[in-house]
């Protein structure tokens, strides 16, 4: 097994870095858009992408940040494990008392995520 290159941990620092400020942004917007109730047409389908995208990656990035010289896969599939576990388990509990508000929901999960994420885009690893 080789060792990285300094520019090679770089760049991946840059990325992670990205990716963090792509989701803050993803996740704010979708916020956003679900207070202005952007709904119908291109709109309406930018929106469902971007909550979609914000719930599954936004949890999972904030937990995966926190790996330290893993691999790409590994960081990406902890993201994606994370998120789906977050959004569903909230969706369970919604359901399980009783109280539907999907945008309760989303609202938190991104208030819960964006600190962390400050924090992988801030912070280098």
């Amino acid at each position: 097994m080789s060792v990285p290159s300094a520019a090679e941990v770089t760049r991946a620092r840059t990325a992670r870095r990205a990716v963090a400020i792509l989701l803050i942004a993803a996740g704010v917007l979708a916020c956003v858009m679900n207070v202005m109730d952007v709904s119908g047409g291109n709109a309406g389908e930018f929106r469902l992408l971007l909550t979609i995208a914000s719930l599954l990656l936004g949890p999972g990035w904030a937990a995966a940040g926190f790996l330290r010289r893993a691999p790409a896969a590994h960081v990406w599939l902890l993201t994606l494990g994370v998120g789906t576990a977050v959004t569903l388990i909230v969706g369970q509990i919604m359901v399980g008392l009783g109280l539907w508000y999907p945008s309760v929901a989303l609202f938190l999960v991104t208030l819960v995520s964006i600190p962390f994420l400050v924090r992988h885009a801030v912070v280098a690893q």
